[in-house]
């Protein structure tokens, strides 16, 4: 077996175990062969947790709202000057393959593939006794659902993407890129591995909470599937693994803006979500802070105001939606909680509006003189968007009647009057509507007008002109980012860019 710390690191930016997280370096992986290092439970929690992660890497949270919000109709990019400066070609649709985002994201998912991987490989040749805090074959799922998700935030990135299905290895350099059809397959396989391997949330101790689950996997499975036009079995993946579950297991929260409350992390509608530091002596898998949040706060008081919803967002609700209050952060908001002395010293405002999904006040704000020490969870999927992709997947398939039912579960919660007559490409219509209203600035709208063949709609219409005037969406080109420069380079010619 060869040694971790030669494992190609290259052209994939794919890394060793050996990270700057300090368990990790205690734990010393990448430094050892996979036999010496796999002898204990100890050694399969630290690489599982290796790959995990990567979920926190604010490389990653950050690239999620630079790449599916600022470039649509929902925000723009906002903070200094200089900040402004660096992503205004991205909002423009003038994607280009140096955006230092692109290249966080390439970096951030092939690192957590690859730790995937020699997780994966390493724990399966241990034996199954040496375990007894979690099994072998939890550990092992937990694993199999980290790449599986991570290849999906890859494909739907880039599209057709190289293949890695062991621990890379130097001779893995010369990987290609295969069609994403067959990356998509290779999700689906990981994410039925890994929800029989799993269990339930409801089964997980407290202090577990975050860790993936079979709920997850089927929840994640049923998006993929969605994303593929595979309506027959998303619906069927939901009806039998997730609706049995509501509502002794999972059921909406009543209030929407309770969701993202530090007080209600883990709640009843959450499937999945990313853990982030509460206080200094948090351990396991709370064990970094959310830069991501502090990153689109306020500026300069509670952050750097890197992404702020445009108008045109809050126009699109409708009235009496509470989702718009739940989203929008708003000056007069501001002013009553923020001290005087910190909100007269607010910059580069940009829009009047910030991400109230992220917004912590200032009483809950723990140790931001490290801006790394955001304590709010980053919410990944919850039962509305089970419900709405059920909806979705009902209305394609000609179940009208059912998915109207399952839209306006997710409406009434928002304070909304039921959808009563929507039929056919209407009710679809609705039911992206929706998506939008519930998934606003968490970095769905982007992936969302792509799969749906709305972008050009959208990003040619009269409202989105005269907020982005300088952005011009084309078609073929704008629906894949392009693969970082260094990857293309590195590559030597294996690796072949997306159109630009």
């Amino acid at each position: 077996m060869k040694s971790l710390n030669k494992i190609f690191i290259g052209a994939m930016g794919l890394l060793t175990l050996a990270s700057c997280e300090s368990f990790l370096d205690k734990s010393a992986l990448g430094q050892l062969t996979t036999d010496e290092f796999f002898k204990t439970e100890s050694d399969a929690i630290a690489a599982v947790v290796g790959a995990t992660t990567i979920y926190k890497d604010y490389r990653y949270t950050r690239s999620i709202w630079s790449l599916a919000d600022i470039t649509t109709d929902d925000a723009t990019t906002s903070g200094s000057d200089n900040d402004v400066a660096a992503a205004r070609r991205m909002e423009n649709l003038d994607f280009h393959a140096d955006y230092g985002r692109i290249n966080d994201r390439w970096i951030t998912c092939f690192r957590a593939i690859n730790r995937s991987l020699q997780a994966i490989d390493g724990i399966s040749q241990m034996d199954p006794s040496l375990f007894s805090r979690y099994t072998k074959e939890q550990l092992i799922g937990e694993a199999y659902f980290t790449k599986a998700y991570f290849y999906f935030e890859a494909v739907r990135t880039w599209g057709d993407l190289p293949i890695y299905t062991n621990t890379p290895t130097l001779d893995d350099k010369s990987k290609t890129r295969q069609p994403k059809a067959d990356v998509y397959a290779l999700i689906e396989e990981d994410l039925l591995a890994a929800a029989g391997m799993l269990p339930r949330k409801a089964q997980l101790a407290t202090n577990d909470l975050g860790r993936a689950t079979s709920d997850a996997a089927w929840a994640l499975l049923s998006k993929v599937y969605l994303y593929q036009e595979k309506y027959k079995e998303a619906k069927q993946v939901i009806e039998e693994n997730l609706l049995p579950l509501v509502p002794a297991e999972y059921d909406l929260m009543e209030n929407f803006e309770d969701i993202f409350s530090m007080a209600n992390e883990h709640c009843k509608e959450s499937i999945f979500e990313i853990n982030f530091r509460h206080k200094s002596d948090d351990t396991g898998l709370t064990t970094t802070g959310n830069y991501s949040a502090y990153a689109q706060g306020p500026r300069p008081f509670a952050g750097y105001g890197g992404n702020q919803p445009l108008q045109l967002l809050a126009d699109a609700f409708e009235p009496g939606d509470d989702r718009k209050e739940g989203t929008l952060l708003t000056l007069a908001e501001l002013e009553a909680w923020e001290t005087p002395e910190d909100f007269a010293s607010l910059e580069f405002d940009h829009t009047g509006y910030y991400n109230q999904k992220v917004y912590i006040k200032p009483e809950e704000r723990i140790g931001t003189e490290d801006i790394f020490t955001m304590p709010n969870n980053l919410r990944i999927l919850r039962l509305s968007e089970v419900y709405l992709i059920y909806a979705e997947a009902c209305c394609k398939l000609g179940y009208d009647e059912l998915a109207r039912e399952y839209m306006n579960k997710v409406r009434r919660r928002a304070g909304l009057e039921d959808n009563t007559t929507a039929t056919g490409d209407a009710l679809f219509d609705a039911i992206i509507d929706e998506n939008r209203f519930e998934f606003a600035m968490e970095g769905h709208r982007w992936f969302d007008l792509i799969r749906t063949g709305k972008a050009e709609e959208v990003f040619n219409s009269p409202e989105f002109k005269a907020a982005k005037p300088n952005a011009v969406y084309k078609p073929g080109i704008n629906d894949l980012f392009p693969i970082p420069q260094s990857e293309i380079d590195n590559s030597q010619g294996n690796i072949v860019q997306n159109p630009m």
